[in-house]
């Protein structure tokens, strides 16, 4: 495990030290940074690469109070979220690398303080992403049959659900992470967008990495599909219309202990990005099912928004969700309080309503864009199935965590998360930049 540390630990810094260069004087400044741009930098023959990197160091403090010998009042420090995204795009957007390095595994290896989250091992703590977080090779044909098509491959996103949250604005991850999409996967994702319309499929492997170097669920490719469906409309092409609503389904197989189980996912959502006068608002409401062979179910009801005038950028979002409990490994008060078997089968159930209130102000722009923020999240937890009480967790069923930091972004901010191909707004954004005439 040392020895995978270093390795990592060399490739993030060799990797870090080439973004001065993306944004240097080769920078495009053709167009004006905005939300959806970022740095590009001219690679001959008509290739280039365009990126961002960012990391927000943040402080934590959650206040579960209750009972004294039950409550965790813990205070974490993070610098989480670090990675560096870029895409690689041949002339005319043929082909298309997307690459994202996530270096959690370095930085927060023991988890970020996230009541009500769970997966991966992890429980009231967001587990570390993996190192490589995508590695996708696009190859894109246009104007066939009237429409656009992608295949795409290697390690990254299913076709399902929404946005990874880290390209959302909130700090914390929602507690629907492990329902509202399928990441970390090797994948075979094929997209054909239509006009307004949108089909993806996918086959993949439905097993989980187990730590952030872990590359071994390459071994259950195949035992895993998945399909989502979109219609967008308002000002905009393709991935980057002002509103979209999507339906997705997947069926998602694992080994638990040597045996199979197979777990069927449904989300849908709505989503909408776009000016609202003088500023600009993002929006998304979505719900997601889990659905486990043995027909217990896990669900999540969402509502976020984002309202962004100048650099004032205030956040709310509001979640009700019903969430596994697991064998913890630990009592309150110790770290293992935290982890539970990857692999254990659940114990019950325990219900959610997490408000989240966020203020961010861009201090600065791009290239280096600082944006101090703070965070507030208010728990109410119920016990659910299987006789667990939220009282016998933290000595208490309503709770406050509080996070403040800053974000810092470098080059342009992240994109969206999960879309390949013709349909991957960073992609349409390049081939739309490059048909502008100069």
């Amino acid at each position: 495990m040392h020895k995978q540390r270093t390795r990592a630990s060399l490739l993030g810094v060799a990797v870090l030290a080439m973004i001065p260069t993306l944004v240097s004087g080769q920078m495009d400044h053709s167009q004006p940074m905005n939300s959806m741009e970022m740095a590009r930098l001219g690679l001959g023959g008509g290739w280039y690469a365009s990126g961002m990197a960012q990391a927000f160091p943040v402080v934590t403090v959650g206040d579960p109070g209750g009972d004294s010998d039950r409550a965790i009042r813990r205070t974490g420090w993070y610098l989480t979220q670090p990675a560096i995204m870029a895409n690689v795009e041949s002339p005319n957007q043929r082909f298309v690398l997307r690459t994202t390095l996530n270096f959690e595994g370095l930085t927060q290896d023991d988890g970020e303080l996230t009541f009500g989250g769970w997966g991966e091992g992890f429980i009231d703590k967001r587990h570390p992403h993996t190192l490589l977080h995508e590695l996708m090779l696009s190859v894109n044909f246009y104007d066939v049959g009237g429409g656009d098509l992608s295949l795409s491959a290697g390690k990254g996103f299913a076709p399902y659900g929404t946005s990874d949250p880290m390209a959302r604005p909130g700090l914390k991850y929602p507690t629907n992470h492990h329902l509202s999409q399928i990441l970390e996967r090797w994948t075979a994702n094929v997209a054909w967008l239509k006009g307004r319309w949108s089909l993806e499929g996918a086959v993949f492997g439905g097993q989980e990495p187990e730590s952030p170097y872990d590359f071994s669920n390459i071994e259950s490719f195949g035992d895993s599909w998945s399909v989502r469906a979109a219609r967008r409309w308002g000002a905009g092409t393709g991935p980057v219309a002002d509103w979209e609503v999507s339906a997705s389904f997947a069926r998602v197989t694992e080994f638990a202990h040597t045996a199979k189980e197979t777990t069927s996912l449904v989300n849908a959502a709505l989503r909408r990005s776009a000016p609202l006068g003088d500023a600009n608002l993002y929006a998304l409401v979505e719900g997601s099912v889990s659905i486990l062979e043995d027909h217990r179910k896990f669900f999540s009801v969402l509502a976020e928004a984002r309202y962004q005038s100048g650099r004032h950028q205030p956040y709310a979002r509001f979640e009700y969700a019903r969430r596994p409990e697991y064998e913890r490994q630990g009592l309150s008060g110790e770290e293992a309080f935290f982890r539970y078997e990857h692999d254990e089968d659940p114990m019950g159930t325990t219900r959610w309503l997490i408000s989240t209130a966020a203020y961010a102000y861009e201090l600065t722009g791009q290239p280096w864009s600082l944006r101090p923020f703070f965070e507030v999240q208010h728990h109410q937890v119920r016990a659910d199935q299987g006789g667990i009480a939220a009282t016998d967790l933290f000595g208490t069923t309503s709770f406050w965590a509080i996070s403040v930091g800053a974000r810092v972004f470098l080059g342009g901010n992240p994109m969206r998360m999960g879309n390949y191909g013709v349909i991957d707004p960073m992609t349409e954004m390049n081939r739309s930049m490059n048909a502008m005439p100069m």
